[in-house]
């Protein structure tokens, strides 16, 4: 059991965090994220007997999701190769590897594999006096694992 002074000293925050997208199956750090996450949403069906006042839930299915934001630095590790994809009719897919170090040394490690697109893409957003940032959402075709390494 935890006590509080070993919970607060074991506490991760968003500095402790990377993201690194798969390219030639070596990780590349996204530098250029300043947020992302991953994200699972579970449904349940209603089922509810005759003669029971009561609704109960049934599991029926999961679909997750990685969204981020980036600075925009370089257009070659996303940009160009998911609008090659859409100029040849195509649509791509990523694997990505999110990690959180841990105050003891050790890490937290999440594979995000089949990551295609999903929705609304900024390709070219500007604010005058700000920095320009892209806002990316991925739809998750495989079920995220821990990474043991």
């Amino acid at each position: 059991m935890l006590d509080q002074k070993t919970l607060v000293k074991n506490l991760m925050t968003g500095k402790d965090g990377k993201l690194f997208l798969s390219v030639d199956d070596k990780p590349v750090e996204l530098m250029e994220i300043d947020t992302y996450s991953v994200k699972a949403n579970y449904t349940n069906l209603e089922y509810q007997p005759v003669g029971s006042y009561q609704k109960f839930s049934v599991p029926g299915d999961v679909t997750y999701t990685l969204t981020f934001t980036e600075a925009v630095v370089r257009d070659d590790l996303i940009m160009e190769p998911l609008l090659e994809a859409a100029k040849n009719g195509k649509n791509i897919s990523f694997t990505f590897r999110a990690s959180a170090n841990k105050p003891d040394g050790t890490q937290q490690q999440l594979t995000i594999e089949d990551c295609i697109p999903d929705g609304e893409f900024d390709l070219m957003t500007l604010t005058p006096g700000e920095i320009i940032k892209r806002n990316q959402s991925y739809r998750i075709n495989s079920t995220p694992e821990w990474f043991k390494g």
